[in-house]
This record gives structure tokens, C-alpha cells and sequence, in this order.
């Protein structure tokens, strides 16, 4: 028997007028977001509108044929998302071979894995891609956290609604249900979010987020199948045209002003925000015309929102690789060019693969030599694989890379490393963030066989108190932070020395028992004193004999936007500033100071480079290949001071420069 066509909705071109706003907050949020501050609920407003249509979608089938086409909903759904994705995954792969360094393209491999399986959100959760957001090159596929989410729930959803229709036998019981759902996911979303700590696991999280989706859904089951036949509008529709509009002038107020690290947000205020997304949704969905739907019909708006889901693909990684620095414009000129190549992009995947797939399949693709219909499957598999196997075969790919993701800007430095002659046995730990933990995972331990090294380090946690601001916001730490804040000092237990690492989140403006501190001010220089005293009394309750303080290098952190914080850390005036603090702390509480900065810094000036390597990885992190050249500066101290012998306060040791290339 042949297969009866999938049910479809009636078009509504108001609904693309309100993708098209949808994607536009998104869009201004990442390239400018200065400029809209909340854009990112753009991608709620795209939750509630899924689940309104799909449930719209599902019930009316269900209801008109007595079951669900399971097999043909999914085909559908994959023939409107993956030829878009496949051909941005491969594009992608393209520019991480050209601009990624190798020491970023494994997790760039797992990153397009993820994506192509659709669990990208739980595999940032279970990562660092919060810190490295903020501190280097953020993942280029770091929005399809949104795409795994919707495609998890066209994935179950069907199977919940065909459970549900064995209980339930009219619609507003189903809306209630689904309604007690969404409750459910939105009261686990509060019960998770600790405020003030980093809201990766509740921002990512299906379960979390599934109250969005799950508004539109009970609003489907309720509205869409039943009331949208009638010849006349219910009293009611009127009452939603005049709503519409206060509505979405509230979401617009909500996607310009409203910041991520609000805790209100997350504690009912999304739930909120989707609500009040219901009333415009279900005026733009109205088969009986009203002014409303006219506005946003537009034909611009209209067109924009065709391509929506295309430019959202596009978007991010055009940001990520398109930078400032690549591109030789500040960042908001910057932002002007990557949305125009994120236009064209989007406008040319629309029309030549997203259109022909959906009208004709795979096969739409090559019309003048059409594929069989038996094999239009094995292409659209073979597709698949071809992004599977270009993501597993990049990490071997040799050469390429960037220099400017690298940071490897500046003069090169020059390093005669001498002959090491292993002493006593030290047993040192290097305390820090994630810039100790680079060099610990590059100590060459056979060329330093008397350091017997361990490491109490996270990546992005500091070991006091206080909460960081950047750009006048606080700054969400890190969920395992409270943890290593309280833990750090356990490693010290049996060790003789300690390598405290100076971390960069003393750059950053810190609020204390209510004050602001800034960053340079008196006050903010007592803070930092008082926390390294924590850390001297931490340390001598621990009986570590000989305790270091190593001072911060200058970075060129690559900057993909206007993070505050990366600003700060380039700040080489404010990171001079800092280290006068720290020396003149070290030498009146009996810590060694290291001078790091005057050995990577020759002359006050930023060096990507050392002995013909670039010596970060980001701009931030030592590589495999500095890092046993900073070891060989780095050893002798720590050996001077373990043979009793005594340590300068600087290295007497230095590095030669010479200008930038």
C-alpha cells in the first residue's frame, strides 16, 4: 500500500515574521551583545513556536487518521534538518583544518560528532567548553546545544503523545498533562541553578529546558487542532490580536535588556518569558487575518524568517573564525561582516539545499541525473558519514593550524637551554588553574627525573573567596569551584614545595562584603594581599618548606567578542600592575617569587613565540612543544631552592627577543 503523505500545517507567514525576530536576537546577541543583552532567549521563543507547531502537527494527525505516522514524522524532520547541517558540519571541518591549531582539533572533532548525533547539549555539560568560552577559542559548534535539544524532543515527544492518547481521550486533559510536565522540568531547572555559579547544566540540559517546548506542546494540544476551524473568531481571538502586541513588545524589552546571569530567569522568569511568547504565537498562527499577522508578514521579515534556522547554523562559527584580528576590524565592524557572510550563506544553503531536499528529497539535489529513489537513503547516510570521517580524521591531520588562534603575534624569543644535572629529590605541586595544568601535562619527566610532580589545579577556579566581576557583571564561577576552593590545599600533604600560580581572575574587579573593588584600586590591592595571606597560612599548615609565587606573563588572548575578561587578561599595564602587588607581597611573607613575566615578556612586550615554537595554544595555555622549554627555565629555581642552596628572587636566567614578524 502506498504511504499516505505526512500531514502539513497550513502556512503562515507570520510565524517566519516571528523566526525571523527570533534569530535576529540571537544574531545581535553574539555578534554585538551590547546591543541586546537578552537576545539569547530568542532561541526560548524558538522552543515555545516548535512545540506549539509539531503538537499542532501531531494531534491533528492523530485525531484525522487515529494514530501517528511515526516513521514519517521522523523522515520528515530529518529531511528539514540535516541536509543544512551536513553541508555547515562540512564547512566547519574545512576551517578548523585551515584555522585550528592540532592542539584544539580533537575537541573540534568531538564537537562535530556530538552535533551530527544530536547530543551536543550533554556533551558540553559533561566538558569545559563553559571556561573555554570565555578564556580562549570557544568551540565553533557551541549553538547546536540548541539543535540537540529539539531534535531530542521530535525524537520522544511522539512516543510520550501515543502514550498518553491511551489515557487521555480529550485534548484539555492532554494539555494538562503536558502542562504538568513542563512544571516539573521548570521546577527541576530552579531546584539546579545555584546562583552565582556558571549555569551550564541547567542552560544545556534537556531536562531543563523541556518546559519550553512542552508550553507550545500543551498550547497545540489545546488550541491548534480544535478552535482554528471555526468560521468565526471566538470572542477570545479578538482579546489575543490586542494582546499580541503589548506581548511582543514585552519579549522584545525581555531579549534587549535581560542578562544571562539573572537568577530570576531561572527561577520561573523563563517560564514566564514563554507564556507571554503563547499570546503572539497563537495570533500569528490564526487562519482568521488580523493586523498582527499583517505587521509581521512583511516580505523582508517573511524571507528572514525562511532562512532562519540556515543563518542560525551559520552564524556562530563565521564568528568564531571570522575575528576581529583575522579580519583586521574591531569588533563591531568585525560583527557587520560576519552577518552579511552569515546572510549569503544562509540564503544560498536555503535555496539550493534546504528547498530542493524538502520538495524532492535527496534526490532533488542532482536533477539533471537523478538519484534512483531506493538509493536516495544510502546518499543521505553516505553523507553522514563523510562528516563522521572527516571529524575522526582531524586530529591526524598534519600542518594548517592558526597563528592567530594561537596568539603567536609579538617578537620571538630566544632560549639557550642549558644542561640539567638532576639534584635531591624535590617533591613539589604546582597550585593554580588551568595554565599550571598546561605545563604539568608538558613536564618532561625523564629530563627531570629528581621532580616529583603533582598538581592541585581546575580549570577556571581560584583558591579564595569573593565574587568576580567583568564588564560590570558578576561573573558565574565555575559548579565545581566551591569544591576546589575548599579542597585545593589537600594536595599539599607530603609535598616539600609548593608553585602557586598568580591566576588571571585578579585582573577582574572583585565584590566583597558588598563593596565593589576595581581592579588597580588600593582597596582591590588589599584584597589580593589578604587572599595570598589565605594561601601562605594554607600553606605553612601543610608544612611546605619552600613555597613560590609565580607572577602572570602577558597574553594575547584571541578576541572572538568583547568578553571583558579577555580584554583584561591582555591588559599588559593591568597584569604589571598586579605582579608589583604580588612581589611585594612575596618578599615579606618568605615566599620565592618567579618572575615569569620577565622571562616571557623581555622588554614589556607580548612574545607568541619561543625558540622557532608557538608558546601557547590559545594564546593562554603552553604547549607540547614550550613546555619543555619553560621547564628547562623553570627546574633549575625549583632545584636550587630543594638542595637548600637558597633562590633569587628572579630568574638569573633570561630569554633574548626580537621584533615581530
Amino acid at each position: 500500500m502506498a504511504r499516505r503523505p505526512h500531514t502539513s500545517l497550513t502556512y503562515r507567514p507570520a510565524l517566519d515574521g516571528l523566526r525571523a525576530l527570533a534569530v535576529l536576537g540571537v544574531l545581535v546577541f553574539h555578534l554585538w551583545p551590547n546591543a541586546a543583552r537578552g537576545g539569547w532567549l530568542g532561541v526560548d521563543l524558538f522552543f515555545v513556536l516548535s512545540g506549539y507547531l509539531i503538537t499542532t502537527l501531531l494531534v491533528r494527525e492523530y485525531v484525522q487518521r487515529g494514530g501517528i505516522d511515526l516513521r514519517g514524522f521522523w523522515l520528515a524532520r530529518a529531511r528539514r534538518l540535516m541536509p543544512a547541517l551536513v553541508v555547515v558540519l562540512l564547512a566547519v571541518l574545512v576551517m578548523a583544518t585551515f584555522w585550528t591549531l592540532p592542539s584544539r582539533r580533537h575537541a573540534v572533532s568531538l564537537d562535530v560528532l556530538s552535533t551530527l548525533a544530536y547530543v551536543a547539549n550533554w556533551h558540553f555539560i559533561s566538558g569545559d567548553e563553559a571556561y573555554f568560552a570565555s578564556n580562549g577559542t570557544p568551540s565553533p559548534l557551541r549553538h547546536a546545544w540548541s539543535l540537540a535539544i529539539e531534535e531530542q524532543y521530535y525524537l520522544l515527544f511522539p512516543l510520550l503523545l501515543l502514550a498518553l492518547t491511551r489515557f487521555v481521550t480529550r485534548r484539555r486533559h492532554l494539555a494538562f498533562w503536558l502542562l504538568a510536565l513542563a512544571a516539573a522540568s521548570a521546577l527541576w531547572m530552579a531546584h539546579l541553578y545555584v546562583p552565582g555559579v556558571d549555569p551550564t547544566r541547567v542552560y544545556y540540559g534537556t531536562d531543563t529546558r523541556a518546559f519550553e517546548l512542552l508550553i507550545g506542546a500543551a498550547a497545540g494540544a489545546w488550541i491548534g487542532p480544535s478552535q482554528w476551524g471555526h468560521a468565526r473568531p471566538a470572542p477570545w481571538l479578538l482579546w489575543l490580536e490586542r494582546l499580541a502586541w503589548p506581548a511582543l513588545v514585552a519579549l522584545v524589552i525581555a531579549m534587549l535588556t535581560l542578562d544571562e546571569s539573572s537568577s530570576v530567569l531561572f527561577r520561573g522568569g523563563l517560564v514566564a518569558f514563554c507564556v507571554v511568547a503563547l499570546v503572539p504565537i497563537l495570533a500569528a498562527a490564526s487562519p482568521h487575518p488580523n493586523s498582527f499577522q499583517h505587521v509581521l508578514s512583511f516580505e523582508w521579515l517573511r524571507r528572514l524568517g525562511l532562512i532562519s534556522y540556515a543563518l542560525y547554523l551559520w552564524h556562530w562559527p563565521l564568528h568564531v573564525y571570522l575575528a576581529p584580528e583575522r579580519l583586521g576590524l574591531d569588533a563591531t565592524w568585525a560583527g557587520v561582516v560576519q552577518a552579511v557572510a552569515a546572510l549569503v550563506l544562509a540564503t544560498a544553503t536555503y535555496r539550493f539545499v534546504e528547498q530542493p531536499v524538502r520538495r524532492g528529497g535527496v534526490r532533488a539535489l542532482w536533477p539533471r541525473s537523478p538519484v534512483p529513489r531506493r538509493l536516495a537513503p544510502i546518499a543521505a547516510a553516505a553523507a553522514a558519514l563523510v562528516v563522521a570521517g572527516g571529524a575522526l580524521a582531524l586530529p591526524h591531520v598534519s600542518g594548517g593550524g592558526s597563528d592567530l588562534e594561537a596568539g603567536s603575534g609579538g617578537g620571538e624569543l630566544t632560549y639557550a637551554m642549558k644542561t640539567y644535572t638532576p639534584g635531591e629529590d624535590v617533591k613539589a605541586i604546582l597550585v593554580g588553574n588551568s595554565i599550571p595544568h598546561s605545563l604539568f601535562a608538558n613536564f618532561p619527566q625523564t629530563r627531570f627525573p629528581d621532580l616529583q610532580l603533582t598538581e592541585s589545579a581546575s580549570f577556571g577556579c581560584t583558591t579564595f573567596a569573593g565574587q568576580e566581576s567583568s564588564g560590570g557583571q558578576p561573573v558565574p564561577s565555575l559548579s565545581k569551584c566551591d569544591q576546589f576552593h575548599d579542597d585545593w590545599y589537600y594536595g599539599l600533604a607530603g609535598r616539600d614545595t609548593m608553585l602557586y600560580f598568580l591566576p588571571q581572575n585578579l585582573l577582574n574587579d572583585y565584590e566583597v562584603d558588598g563593596r565593589m573593588l576595581r581592579a588597580g584600586s588600593a582597596e582591590h590591592d588589599a584584597f589580593v594581599r589578604s587572599s595570598l595571606d589565605g594561601v601562605a597560612q594554607k600553606a605553612k599548615q601543610q608544612n611546605i618548606a619552600h613555597p613560590y609565587l609565580v607572577d602572570l606573563s602577558c597574553h594575547r588572548v584571541p578576541t572572538i567578542g568583547t568578553d571583558p575578561t579577555v580584554v583584561a587578561t591582555n591588559d599588559t599595564a593591568k597584569v604589571e600592575h598586579l605582579n608589583d602587588v604580588a612581589k611585594g607581597w612575596a618578599s615579606s611573607n618568605g615566599f620565592t617569587l618567579i618572575d615569569q613575566f620577565g622571562f616571557l615578556c623581555s622588554g614589556g612586550q607580548y612574545h607568541g613565540r619561543i625558540n622557532g615554537v608557538n608558546l601557547y595554544a590559545d594564546g593562554l595555555h603552553f604547549t607540547s612543544d614550550s613546555g619543555p622549554i619553560f621547564w628547562s627555565w623553570l627546574a633549575p629555581q625549583i632545584q636550587q631552592h630543594g638542595d637548600g642552596s637558597g633562590a633569587s628572587s628572579t630568574s638569573s636566567s633570561s630569554a633574548s627577543s626580537t621584533s615581530g614578524r
